[in-house]
């Protein structure tokens, strides 16, 4: 036999409180000045509480800030008028989600959904409450619903398949409206989880395995309102009652009903559940799906689906990566970064941690806790061989104390490449000089000057030469007055400069009645191998000294 609401004339389902309540209405989803559950989706008076026409008027701006909206969601057919998303025969809730498969095609009136919805918000205690709800098509035959709320984001590949899978934890919530003499409504809620291999027995108890893959919260059926508590709670608009029929805010045309945009009895659905309190603290979810099914066994099949993004949790992290730094051994570069990681979901996140994923090892900054809206800085310094790169951060959360990382969020920076410039600089003297030898008295120059490293970074950082090398035209070059070493092979440190030295004895001079030669001067960088642009000098000494030298 069907129910009425105590309150409305509503067909409802709810189940009481299941745990220790400190206050009335403290964790309720139905009367808890958040949203209306009472059949239609029409805002009754002003808000709050709100309804699904204000968040399809108004969008998040108007309704009330639900932390996430899914939007109402139309199951729009092709231009040839058929349904691109219903499941492919054979597949239940109790399969995993690579199991599924969907396709093109037509469900039984019945189960054609014409639009789904889902927004969540948070009470007074902080709670995470999700509303949800669905349309369908024609309300002549029973319905069995099915609510999913995914941690993990799952879509539809063009392929016919799904993408993502099941992880223990996901919710789902069935509703069941049986339309028979004498049948009662249900509401039943479950959890994915993956160790469960059967139920438990023919009419398993809350916490026992309701099913292959499921775990049983709650079943029963109640009377929205009729407990001072009620943390989940489904209803439609009832044959006969205040909301028989009922307008549609969007657009919609039921097969049972004459007027474009009204809802005859029992074709629009709405329901609500306190995921804190009856799931527990982790309310991260990333999907949510509505789905139509054959009866409500476990076993029943799956007919027509909507799905949508429902990201309840949600961390963000920008990341700034500065230009190259040449390291202190000039072998490489090193680079500072910052960001600011920003809790910008639903509810606490835990165990928060920012990993630089370029940095070798990776580094890892443990920000911890971070409340709904706080933010939190992070900065480092890493070092490569590469001059200029991508720099690709992420942050990793837990939606409860002791869970798992589920929340990530990724960013990335270019560093850019410091400019690196091998200068070298050479002077040059000389002075000639009449020596005896065993040929006889013949003349001889001696040259000398200095080789200075001029590199530098692009910011101003000077640099180290390798393999300076110095040679002359017209004699060897040494490091030394002694002239024992070759200048070849040296290394100059920044900013320094080396003196070398050399003679020769000249052949033949110029028509000036002097010896002239050059000195030319080159290295290496050590930072990138880079040869510096060659430096020359030259040098003109007279035959004969001025007098008095």
């Amino acid at each position: 036999m069907k129910m009425l609401n105590l309150k409305q004339g509503a067909l409802s389902l709810c189940i009481g409180a299941v745990i220790s309540l400190c206050s009335p209405h403290a964790y309720a989803v139905h009367d808890n000045g958040i949203f209306e559950l009472e059949g239609n989706a029409v805002q009754d008076a002003l808000a709050p509480p709100y309804d699904w026409e204000t968040l399809y008027n108004g969008g998040l701006n108007n309704g009330g800030n639900p932390n996430a909206f899914t939007g109402i969601v139309n199951d729009e057919p092709n231009a040839s008028g058929v349904d691109t998303s219903i499941f492919t025969g054979g597949r239940k809730d109790i399969q995993d989600i690579s199991e599924w498969g969907h396709k093109s095609g037509s469900s039984p009136d019945k189960d054609e959904i014409t639009n789904a919805y889902a927004a969540a918000y948070n009470n007074a205690a902080g709670d995470t409450i999700v509303y949800f709800g669905a349309d369908r098509i024609s309300n002549k035959g029973d319905a069995f619903m099915g609510f999913w709320f995914f941690k993990k984001h799952i879509e539809a590949n063009p392929d016919g398949s799904f993408a993502g899978e099941h992880t223990n934890g996901d919710v789902l919530v069935l509703t069941n409206f049986p339309q028979a003499s004498n049948a009662s409504p249900e509401i039943r809620v479950d959890v994915w989880d993956d160790t469960c291999g059967k139920a438990a027995n023919n009419n398993p108890s809350v916490g026992e395995c309701d099913a292959k893959n499921l775990r049983l919260l709650y079943k029963g059926a109640a009377i929205c309102g009729s407990e001072s508590d009620d943390l989940v709670c489904a209803i439609t608009n009832d044959e006969g009652g205040a909301y028989d029929p009922t307008d549609s805010p969007w657009p919609y045309q039921s097969k049972n009903h004459p007027d474009p945009n009204v809802f005859p009895y029992e074709s629009i659905f709405e329901g609500g559940i306190n995921l804190t309190q009856l799931v527990g603290g982790d309310t991260c979810f990333s999907s949510f799906m509505a789905e139509t099914r054959s009866s409500s066994e476990f076993t029943a099949t799956l007919k027509d689906w909507v799905l949508r993004d429902f990201e309840l949790c949600s961390i963000d992290i920008t990341k700034v990566c500065g230009d190259a730094q040449v390291n202190e051994n000039e072998d490489g570069y090193t680079y500072d970064y910052s960001g600011v990681v920003t809790n910008d979901g639903d509810g606490t996140l835990y165990n928060v941690v920012v990993t630089d994923l370029t940095a070798t090892p990776n580094q890892t900054h443990e920000i911890g806790t971070l409340a709904k809206g706080e933010t939190a800085p992070y900065n480092g310094t890493f070092a490569s061989t590469l001059n200029g790169l991508t720099n690709s951060v992420r942050v990793d959360a837990s939606a409860t104390p002791t869970g798992a990382l589920t929340v990530s969020d990724t960013a990335e920076d270019d560093c850019g490449p410091i400019d690196a410039s091998p200068e070298i600089s050479l002077t040059k003297e000389c002075e000639s000089s009449f020596v005896e030898t065993e040929a006889g008295v013949i003349a001889q120059v001696s040259f000398m000057g200095q080789v200075c490293n001029d590199s530098e970074s692009g910011s101003g950082s000077p640099l180290t030469l390798t393999n300076v090398f110095v040679t002359d035209s017209k004699g060897t070059v040494y490091q030394d007055e002694a002239m024992t070493q070759v200048f070849t092979g040296v290394t100059l440190d920044p900013d320094e400069c080396k003196p070398y030295y050399g003679s020769y004895i000249p052949t033949a001079f110029d028509t000036n009645q002097s010896f002239s030669d050059t000195a030319t001067a080159g290295g290496v960088l050590l930072l990138t191998g880079a040869s510096a642009e060659e430096a020359e000098a030259s040098a003109t000494c007279p035959i004969c000294p001025p007098a008095g030298d």
